[in-house]
């Protein structure tokens, strides 16, 4: 196997596991909209074992970039331009679909972090509107001399 189908089976496989993370997304923004905690927590540590993997990819893409006599940061799409065209066309069809994915997969993650902001708004309401409701007068003593309660369900301190 010569280094420039090494390359595109690297690529492929970049894909692959960008379409996994495309989808562990999709499954991420349901988790989030019905906060189910310890599934998003499941969902991320999966999400770190792909993006491992594709760190391993990457560097692997480089080695053999760096084997094709292509120095460090070169496109895709000046790979494409030095192959035949058989293989131009095989790289530009991973090229489109990668680069669609790539589209995906941040559309997604933005709308994911809108929703977790959101969330997060919510909770720090809720928080503040409970410790408003639970706090009481402040003076340490009451009727007749006896001393007061004072509840709280949250340490402002925390």
């Amino acid at each position: 196997m010569n280094a420039s189908q090494r390359l595109l089976g690297l690529l492929k496989e970049e894909m692959a596991i960008y379409e996994i993370l495309l989808e562990l997304a999709t499954k991420k923004t349901d988790i989030i909209i019905h906060g189910k905690i310890k599934e998003l927590d499941e969902t991320v540590q999966m999400e770190r074992n792909f993006i491992k993997k594709l760190v391993e990819l990457e560097e692997k893409r480089e080695s053999t970039l760096k084997e094709m006599g292509k120095g460090e940061g070169v496109t895709i799409s000046e790979v494409i331009k030095s192959l035949p065209l058989e293989e131009a066309a095989q790289f530009n069809n991973v090229k489109e679909r990668l680069s669609a994915v790539l589209k995906e997969l941040e559309q997604r993650n933005d709308l994911n972090m809108v929703l977790i902001e959101q969330a997060l708004e919510y909770v720090n309401y809720s928080i503040k509107a409970i410790s408003e409701a639970l706090e009481e007068d402040k003076g340490i003593y009451g009727e007749k001399g006896s001393s007061k309660g004072y509840t709280s369900l949250i340490d402002k301190k925390a």
